[in-house]
């Protein structure tokens, strides 16, 4: 599955094209850090909204790792107002309750703010 989430993101990147100059990030994310909890993986973040664009996001975050011969998922969908300050949520663990582990992940984040969605890969270091 891991390898598919990050081959699909690759060829959506290589083919998506560069956007226009005057083209805005419709939700800023910045993953701040990640630590096992005892049902999933708690991730604190923090998310930034243009100006002038409604003041709510939709925002769902996976996370998967692999495990040996396992891969650990967790995944969580939430509604928040912008406010640019960092939160805090536990991203549940997926079927098969594989747990995570110390070391790099790779969270999938798609956001949607106003009528503009977007979506990023991006590494992440477990505590």
């Amino acid at each position: 599955m891991l390898h598919a989430l990050v081959i699909a993101a690759c060829l959506s990147a290589a083919f998506a094209g560069p956007p226009p100059a005057d083209a805005a990030e419709p939700l800023g994310f910045r993953l701040d850090s990640a630590t096992v909890h005892a049902d999933g993986l708690g991730v604190r973040y923090t998310t930034t909204c243009p100006p002038g664009l409604p003041g709510a996001y939709g925002l769902s975050v996976t996370v998967a790792q692999r495990t040996g011969a396992h891969v650990a998922t967790a995944a969580a969908t939430l509604r928040e107002p912008c406010a640019g300050r960092s939160r805090h949520t536990v991203l549940q663990t997926g079927p098969g309750g594989v747990s995570f582990r110390t070391g790099l992940a790779y969270a999938r984040v798609w956001g949607c703010v106003g009528s503009g969605c977007s979506a990023v890969l991006v590494p992440v270091r477990i505590v």
